[in-house]
């Protein structure tokens, strides 16, 4: 019964929060990325909806191969902007790389791999934005961590990621590639709702840490040990 479930968020490292332009930079030299990208981190197993993802990349460009967008005072094709997809690569599920080569993204999808645990603030906050399509999730500390650094979040409104998320988050059905790739077009394009994303992600992110974690978790242990 519900009134026996507890749920306990966990919560990101401090570590994650906006970086620094010298580290961000230092961090993008270091893999060799563009100057503006979209990030999405995480494993490639199924469940992480990585197909979709490349698919819906492709419905991007395909609806803004001619627009430009004026970042940080530079102005470039967002022909030319790069989904990066980070994280451990399981040589079993090939499926998206082979994906991003029938539809002959090329170069606007990088598969970066494993990344340095240390390099994952100035990664993540030297994004234009972070991407999460999951299907479903335990918890999703990729999302957290984003909000944390300061990065505006498009990710799926289902399972454990719209609890994570609230209000801060950009969502959209992990199923429906057209729905995903008008979020992310949403979030390239307009320049006050990556800034509304980011802030309410930085107060949503704030309200998660590891002190409350554990003040929760010892709360339910005094509460279970009274006598009935």
């Amino acid at each position: 019964p519900a009134e026996r479930v507890t749920v306990i968020p966990e919560a990101a490292d401090p570590a994650f929060r906006p970086r620094p332009p010298a580290e961000v930079e230092a961090v993008r030299c270091k893999h060799g990325l563009p100057e503006r990208y979209l990030l999405y981190l995480g494993s490639n197993k199924p469940h992480k909806n990585l197909t979709r993802l490349v698919e819906a990349w492709a419905h991007v460009a395909q609806r803004t191969t001619r627009l430009t967008f004026d970042v940080s005072r530079f102005t470039f094709d967002v022909s030319r902007f790069t989904l990066i997809i980070a994280g451990v690569w399981d040589p079993r599920y090939p499926q998206p790389k082979r994906r991003a080569e029938e539809l002959g993204l090329g170069d606007t999808v990088r598969f970066l791999g494993p990344v340095a645990e240390a390099d994952l603030p100035a990664l993540y906050s030297g994004a234009m934005a972070f991407v999460f399509p999951s299907l479903y999730e335990g918890f999703g500390l990729p999302v957290l961590e984003a909000m944390a650094c300061g990065v505006p979040v498009a990710c799926s409104g289902t399972s454990s990621l719209p609890e994570v998320g609230g209000d801060a988050v950009l969502t959209f059905d992990p199923t429906d590639v057209e729905a995903m790739g008008e979020a992310l077009r949403r979030i390239l394009e307009d320049a006050s709702l990556r800034e509304h994303l980011r802030q309410r992600g930085l107060a949503r992110a704030a309200t998660f840490s590891w002190e409350r974690t554990a003040g929760e978790t010892l709360a339910l242990y005094r509460t279970v040990g009274e006598p009935a």
